[in-house]
Protein backbone atom coordinates (compact mmCIF):
# COMPACT_ATOMS: atom_id res chain seq x y z
CA UNK A 1 0.00 0.00 0.00
CA UNK A 2 1.30 3.42 -1.01
CA UNK A 3 -1.75 5.71 -0.87
CA UNK A 4 -4.93 4.79 0.95
CA UNK A 5 -8.38 6.38 0.98
CA UNK A 6 -10.44 6.02 4.16
CA UNK A 7 -14.08 7.05 4.12
CA UNK A 8 -15.26 8.14 7.54
CA UNK A 9 -11.61 8.60 8.47
CA UNK A 10 -12.37 11.11 11.21
CA UNK A 11 -14.51 8.58 13.05
CA UNK A 12 -13.60 6.11 15.75
CA UNK A 13 -12.61 3.14 13.58
CA UNK A 14 -11.09 5.42 10.96
CA UNK A 15 -8.84 6.95 13.60
CA UNK A 16 -7.36 3.56 14.49
CA UNK A 17 -6.80 2.71 10.81
CA UNK A 18 -5.11 6.06 10.20
CA UNK A 19 -2.80 5.50 13.17
CA UNK A 20 -1.79 2.05 11.90
CA UNK A 21 -1.15 3.31 8.38
CA UNK A 22 0.89 6.31 9.52
CA UNK A 23 3.02 4.02 11.68
CA UNK A 24 3.80 2.12 8.46
CA UNK A 25 4.56 5.33 6.53
CA UNK A 26 1.61 4.94 4.18
CA UNK A 27 0.12 8.08 2.62
CA UNK A 28 -3.40 8.56 3.98
CA UNK A 29 -6.32 10.44 2.45
CA UNK A 30 -9.60 10.81 4.36
CA UNK A 31 -12.99 11.55 2.89
CA UNK A 32 -14.93 13.48 5.53
CA UNK A 33 -17.96 15.71 5.75
CA UNK A 34 -17.62 19.46 6.19
CA UNK A 35 -19.03 19.17 9.71
CA UNK A 36 -16.71 16.34 10.79
CA UNK A 37 -14.31 17.00 13.65
CA UNK A 38 -10.63 16.41 12.91
CA UNK A 39 -9.51 16.40 16.54
CA UNK A 40 -8.60 12.71 16.60
CA UNK A 41 -6.36 13.09 13.54
CA UNK A 42 -4.58 16.32 14.44
CA UNK A 43 -1.30 14.52 15.22
CA UNK A 44 -1.19 12.64 11.91
CA UNK A 45 -0.10 13.71 8.44
CA UNK A 46 -3.42 13.25 6.62
CA UNK A 47 -4.78 14.64 3.37
CA UNK A 48 -8.43 15.64 3.67
CA UNK A 49 -11.11 15.60 1.00
CA UNK A 50 -14.42 17.21 1.93
CA UNK A 51 -17.28 15.34 0.32
CA UNK A 52 -20.20 13.00 0.46
CA UNK A 53 -20.86 9.42 -0.60
CA UNK A 54 -23.62 10.67 -2.89
CA UNK A 55 -21.44 13.23 -4.68
CA UNK A 56 -19.71 11.62 -7.68
CA UNK A 57 -17.30 14.52 -8.26
CA UNK A 58 -15.84 14.48 -4.74
CA UNK A 59 -15.66 10.68 -4.79
CA UNK A 60 -13.72 10.76 -8.05
CA UNK A 61 -11.21 13.23 -6.63
CA UNK A 62 -10.89 11.25 -3.41
CA UNK A 63 -10.23 7.94 -5.20
CA UNK A 64 -7.70 9.41 -7.66
CA UNK A 65 -4.30 7.76 -7.23
CA UNK A 66 -5.29 5.50 -4.33
CA UNK A 67 -4.34 1.82 -4.45
CA UNK A 68 -6.49 0.82 -1.47
CA UNK A 69 -9.87 1.96 -0.15
CA UNK A 70 -11.09 1.30 3.38
CA UNK A 71 -14.80 2.06 3.37
CA UNK A 72 -15.69 2.66 7.02
CA UNK A 73 -18.33 5.39 6.60
CA UNK A 74 -21.82 4.30 7.53
CA UNK A 75 -24.97 5.22 9.37
CA UNK A 76 -25.59 3.40 12.68
CA UNK A 77 -28.74 5.24 13.77
CA UNK A 78 -31.51 6.59 11.59
CA UNK A 79 -35.21 7.38 11.81
CA UNK A 80 -36.19 5.02 8.96
CA UNK A 81 -34.86 2.52 6.44
CA UNK A 82 -34.56 5.10 3.68
CA UNK A 83 -31.99 7.03 5.72
CA UNK A 84 -30.00 3.87 6.38
CA UNK A 85 -30.22 2.83 2.73
CA UNK A 86 -29.07 6.18 1.38
CA UNK A 87 -25.72 5.83 3.15
CA UNK A 88 -25.16 2.14 3.82
CA UNK A 89 -26.38 0.80 0.49
CA UNK A 90 -26.26 3.56 -2.12
CA UNK A 91 -23.21 5.22 -0.59
CA UNK A 92 -21.27 1.96 -0.92
CA UNK A 93 -22.50 1.47 -4.48
CA UNK A 94 -21.58 5.03 -5.48
CA UNK A 95 -18.08 4.73 -4.05
CA UNK A 96 -17.47 1.34 -5.70
CA UNK A 97 -18.72 2.62 -9.07
CA UNK A 98 -16.27 5.51 -8.98
CA UNK A 99 -13.36 3.44 -7.63
CA UNK A 100 -13.70 0.79 -10.34
CA UNK A 101 -13.35 3.47 -13.01
CA UNK A 102 -9.77 4.18 -11.93
CA UNK A 103 -7.06 3.20 -14.47
CA UNK A 104 -5.87 0.69 -11.87
CA UNK A 105 -8.84 -0.10 -9.61
CA UNK A 106 -7.90 -0.18 -5.92
CA UNK A 107 -8.34 -2.98 -3.44
CA UNK A 108 -11.72 -2.20 -1.91
CA UNK A 109 -12.23 -3.27 1.71
CA UNK A 110 -15.74 -2.57 3.00
CA UNK A 111 -16.49 -2.61 6.72
CA UNK A 112 -19.93 -4.10 7.20
CA UNK A 113 -21.35 -5.46 10.46
CA UNK A 114 -22.33 -8.62 12.29
CA UNK A 115 -25.83 -7.13 12.09
CA UNK A 116 -25.80 -7.83 8.35
CA UNK A 117 -25.50 -11.54 9.12
CA UNK A 118 -28.05 -11.56 11.93
CA UNK A 119 -28.19 -12.86 15.47
CA UNK A 120 -26.72 -16.17 16.60
CA UNK A 121 -27.81 -19.11 18.71
CA UNK A 122 -26.24 -20.01 22.04
CA UNK A 123 -22.89 -21.75 21.44
CA UNK A 124 -23.42 -21.40 17.67
CA UNK A 125 -21.52 -18.31 16.55
CA UNK A 126 -22.12 -17.00 13.06
CA UNK A 127 -19.78 -18.26 10.32
CA UNK A 128 -19.02 -16.85 6.91
CA UNK A 129 -20.91 -19.63 5.12
CA UNK A 130 -24.16 -19.05 7.06
CA UNK A 131 -27.02 -17.50 5.11
CA UNK A 132 -27.50 -13.92 6.37
CA UNK A 133 -30.73 -13.17 8.22
CA UNK A 134 -30.61 -9.57 9.52
CA UNK A 135 -33.38 -8.64 11.93
CA UNK A 136 -32.98 -4.84 12.03
CA UNK A 137 -33.27 -2.07 9.47
CA UNK A 138 -29.62 -1.26 10.10
CA UNK A 139 -28.59 -4.87 9.48
CA UNK A 140 -30.70 -5.07 6.33
CA UNK A 141 -29.14 -1.87 4.98
CA UNK A 142 -25.61 -3.17 5.67
CA UNK A 143 -26.41 -6.43 3.87
CA UNK A 144 -27.80 -4.38 0.98
CA UNK A 145 -24.47 -2.53 0.93
CA UNK A 146 -22.61 -5.83 0.72
CA UNK A 147 -24.80 -6.93 -2.19
CA UNK A 148 -24.30 -3.58 -3.91
CA UNK A 149 -20.55 -4.18 -3.88
CA UNK A 150 -20.68 -7.65 -5.45
CA UNK A 151 -21.34 -6.60 -9.07
CA UNK A 152 -17.98 -4.79 -9.08
CA UNK A 153 -16.00 -7.84 -7.95
CA UNK A 154 -15.13 -8.91 -11.50
CA UNK A 155 -13.29 -5.64 -12.13
CA UNK A 156 -11.96 -4.71 -8.68
CA UNK A 157 -10.63 -6.82 -5.77
CA UNK A 158 -13.30 -6.51 -3.07
CA UNK A 159 -13.47 -7.85 0.48
CA UNK A 160 -16.16 -7.50 3.16
CA UNK A 161 -15.43 -7.42 6.90
CA UNK A 162 -18.17 -8.02 9.48
CA UNK A 163 -16.89 -6.99 12.93
CA UNK A 164 -18.58 -7.80 16.20
CA UNK A 165 -18.89 -4.99 18.74
CA UNK A 166 -15.91 -2.69 18.18
CA UNK A 167 -14.54 -0.83 21.19
CA UNK A 168 -11.42 1.14 21.92
CA UNK A 169 -9.91 4.52 22.60
CA UNK A 170 -12.06 7.43 21.34
CA UNK A 171 -15.11 5.16 21.30
CA UNK A 172 -18.25 7.25 21.86
CA UNK A 173 -20.72 4.42 21.25
CA UNK A 174 -19.62 2.35 24.26
CA UNK A 175 -18.56 5.33 26.39
CA UNK A 176 -21.91 5.57 28.25
CA UNK A 177 -21.48 2.01 29.53
CA UNK A 178 -18.03 2.82 30.93
CA UNK A 179 -19.41 6.01 32.48
CA UNK A 180 -22.34 4.32 34.21
CA UNK A 181 -20.19 1.51 35.58
CA UNK A 182 -17.52 3.88 36.89
CA UNK A 183 -19.91 6.38 38.46
CA UNK A 184 -22.71 4.18 39.74
CA UNK A 185 -21.30 0.67 39.90
CA UNK A 186 -24.10 -0.97 37.93
CA UNK A 187 -24.85 -1.90 34.34
CA UNK A 188 -28.10 -2.34 32.39
CA UNK A 189 -29.14 -5.91 31.70
CA UNK A 190 -31.92 -6.67 29.23
CA UNK A 191 -34.09 -9.62 30.28
CA UNK A 192 -33.05 -12.13 32.90
CA UNK A 193 -30.83 -14.54 30.96
CA UNK A 194 -27.28 -13.62 29.97
CA UNK A 195 -26.64 -12.80 26.31
CA UNK A 196 -23.33 -13.41 24.57
CA UNK A 197 -21.57 -10.94 22.28
CA UNK A 198 -18.45 -10.93 20.13
CA UNK A 199 -16.08 -8.02 20.73
CA UNK A 200 -12.96 -6.70 19.02
CA UNK A 201 -10.65 -3.84 19.93
CA UNK A 202 -10.39 -1.21 17.20
CA UNK A 203 -6.59 -1.47 16.99
CA UNK A 204 -6.79 -5.24 16.53
CA UNK A 205 -9.41 -4.65 13.84
CA UNK A 206 -7.22 -2.05 12.13
CA UNK A 207 -4.24 -4.42 12.02
CA UNK A 208 -6.45 -7.15 10.63
CA UNK A 209 -7.82 -4.81 7.95
CA UNK A 210 -4.31 -4.01 6.74
CA UNK A 211 -3.50 -7.72 6.49
CA UNK A 212 -6.73 -8.45 4.62
CA UNK A 213 -6.15 -5.59 2.20
CA UNK A 214 -2.80 -7.06 1.24
CA UNK A 215 -3.44 -10.80 1.35
CA UNK A 216 -7.14 -11.47 1.95
CA UNK A 217 -9.73 -13.35 -0.03
CA UNK A 218 -11.79 -11.43 -2.58
CA UNK A 219 -15.45 -11.66 -3.43
CA UNK A 220 -16.11 -14.07 -6.28
CA UNK A 221 -17.18 -12.43 -9.52
CA UNK A 222 -20.72 -13.59 -10.32
CA UNK A 223 -22.43 -13.28 -13.70
CA UNK A 224 -25.33 -10.86 -13.88
CA UNK A 225 -27.24 -10.44 -10.64
CA UNK A 226 -26.35 -13.86 -9.27
CA UNK A 227 -25.57 -13.75 -5.55
CA UNK A 228 -24.21 -16.71 -3.63
CA UNK A 229 -24.18 -15.57 -0.03
CA UNK A 230 -23.33 -19.05 1.24
CA UNK A 231 -19.90 -19.44 -0.36
CA UNK A 232 -18.32 -17.14 2.25
CA UNK A 233 -15.56 -16.22 -0.19
CA UNK A 234 -14.19 -12.74 0.36
CA UNK A 235 -16.07 -12.30 3.65
CA UNK A 236 -14.57 -12.28 7.13
CA UNK A 237 -16.04 -12.03 10.58
CA UNK A 238 -13.78 -10.07 12.92
CA UNK A 239 -13.81 -10.80 16.64
CA UNK A 240 -11.31 -11.47 19.41
CA UNK A 241 -13.17 -14.56 20.56
CA UNK A 242 -16.40 -16.40 19.90
CA UNK A 243 -18.18 -14.41 22.56
CA UNK A 244 -18.37 -13.09 26.11
CA UNK A 245 -21.39 -12.97 28.35
CA UNK A 246 -22.69 -9.42 28.82
CA UNK A 247 -22.28 -9.72 32.58
CA UNK A 248 -18.69 -10.91 32.21
CA UNK A 249 -17.76 -8.01 29.97
CA UNK A 250 -19.33 -5.49 32.36
CA UNK A 251 -17.50 -7.01 35.32
CA UNK A 252 -14.22 -6.61 33.43
CA UNK A 253 -15.03 -2.96 32.77
CA UNK A 254 -15.88 -2.48 36.45
CA UNK A 255 -12.57 -4.00 37.50
CA UNK A 256 -10.68 -1.74 35.09
CA UNK A 257 -12.58 1.27 36.45
CA UNK A 258 -11.71 0.45 40.05
CA UNK A 259 -15.06 -1.09 40.96
CA UNK A 260 -14.57 -4.34 42.83
CA UNK A 261 -18.23 -5.24 42.53
CA UNK A 262 -20.63 -4.25 39.78
CA UNK A 263 -24.33 -5.04 39.94
CA UNK A 264 -26.80 -5.65 37.14
CA UNK A 265 -29.98 -3.60 36.85
CA UNK A 266 -32.41 -5.93 35.12
CA UNK A 267 -34.90 -4.60 32.62
CA UNK A 268 -37.54 -7.26 32.01
CA UNK A 269 -39.66 -7.63 28.87
CA UNK A 270 -42.48 -5.38 30.13
CA UNK A 271 -40.13 -2.61 31.26
CA UNK A 272 -38.13 -2.88 28.05
CA UNK A 273 -41.34 -2.67 26.04
CA UNK A 274 -42.50 0.47 27.85
CA UNK A 275 -39.10 2.17 27.61
CA UNK A 276 -38.59 1.33 23.94
CA UNK A 277 -42.12 2.53 23.11
CA UNK A 278 -41.33 5.88 24.76
CA UNK A 279 -38.23 6.26 22.60
CA UNK A 280 -40.06 5.02 19.49
CA UNK A 281 -42.68 7.74 19.93
CA UNK A 282 -39.94 10.32 20.52
CA UNK A 283 -38.21 9.19 17.32
CA UNK A 284 -41.36 9.49 15.23
CA UNK A 285 -42.37 12.85 16.69
CA UNK A 286 -38.96 14.48 16.49
CA UNK A 287 -37.68 12.75 13.37
CA UNK A 288 -34.41 12.10 15.19
CA UNK A 289 -32.80 8.71 15.91
CA UNK A 290 -32.98 7.53 19.53
CA UNK A 291 -30.65 5.30 21.60
CA UNK A 292 -33.42 2.77 22.20
CA UNK A 293 -36.41 1.97 20.00
CA UNK A 294 -38.44 -1.11 19.10
CA UNK A 295 -35.66 -2.46 16.89
CA UNK A 296 -32.98 -2.06 19.54
CA UNK A 297 -35.25 -3.67 22.11
CA UNK A 298 -35.78 -6.61 19.77
CA UNK A 299 -32.04 -7.00 19.13
CA UNK A 300 -31.42 -7.16 22.88
CA UNK A 301 -33.30 -10.46 23.07
CA UNK A 302 -30.68 -12.34 21.03
CA UNK A 303 -27.05 -13.46 21.16
CA UNK A 304 -24.66 -11.68 18.79
CA UNK A 305 -21.58 -13.83 18.28
CA UNK A 306 -19.37 -14.75 15.34
CA UNK A 307 -16.49 -17.16 14.88
CA UNK A 308 -12.94 -15.80 14.43
CA UNK A 309 -11.76 -19.18 13.15
CA UNK A 310 -11.28 -18.04 9.55
CA UNK A 311 -9.21 -14.95 10.35
CA UNK A 312 -7.12 -16.87 12.87
CA UNK A 313 -6.35 -19.65 10.40
CA UNK A 314 -5.59 -17.38 7.43
CA UNK A 315 -3.76 -14.56 9.17
CA UNK A 316 -2.53 -16.08 12.42
CA UNK A 317 -4.70 -13.45 14.10
CA UNK A 318 -3.69 -13.19 17.77
CA UNK A 319 -5.42 -10.20 19.37
CA UNK A 320 -4.37 -8.83 22.72
CA UNK A 321 -6.29 -10.37 25.65
CA UNK A 322 -9.65 -8.71 26.06
CA UNK A 323 -9.07 -7.93 29.73
CA UNK A 324 -5.88 -6.02 28.88
CA UNK A 325 -7.66 -4.13 26.11
CA UNK A 326 -10.47 -3.10 28.46
CA UNK A 327 -7.91 -1.87 30.98
CA UNK A 328 -6.18 0.09 28.22
CA UNK A 329 -9.42 1.70 27.01
CA UNK A 330 -10.55 2.53 30.54
CA UNK A 331 -7.25 4.25 31.27
CA UNK A 332 -7.54 6.26 28.03
CA UNK A 333 -11.03 7.42 29.01
CA UNK A 334 -9.74 8.47 32.44
CA UNK A 335 -6.58 10.18 31.13
CA UNK A 336 -8.57 12.15 28.56
CA UNK A 337 -11.31 13.08 31.06
CA UNK A 338 -14.01 11.27 29.11
CA UNK A 339 -15.27 9.63 32.29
Amino acid sequence: MKKVLITGGSGFIGYHIVRRLCQNNVAVRCLIRQSSSRNLLKNFDVEYHIGDLNDAATLRNACDGCDTVFHTAGLVRAKNYQEFERVNRFGTENLARIAVQSPTPPVFVSISSLSAAGSSLLNQPRRETDIPAPISLYGKSKLAGEDALRPFADKMPCTIIRPGIVFGEADKMNLPLFKVIKKWGFYPHSGYGDKFYSWIHADDLAGLLLSIAQNGERLAAKPGDTIDRADGLGIYFAASDEGYAWSEMCQLIGKAMGRHKVRAVYCGPIAMGVLSTFYEIAKRCSGNPQPLDWEKARESRFHWTCSPEKIKSQFNFTPEPLEERIQQVSQWFIDNAWV
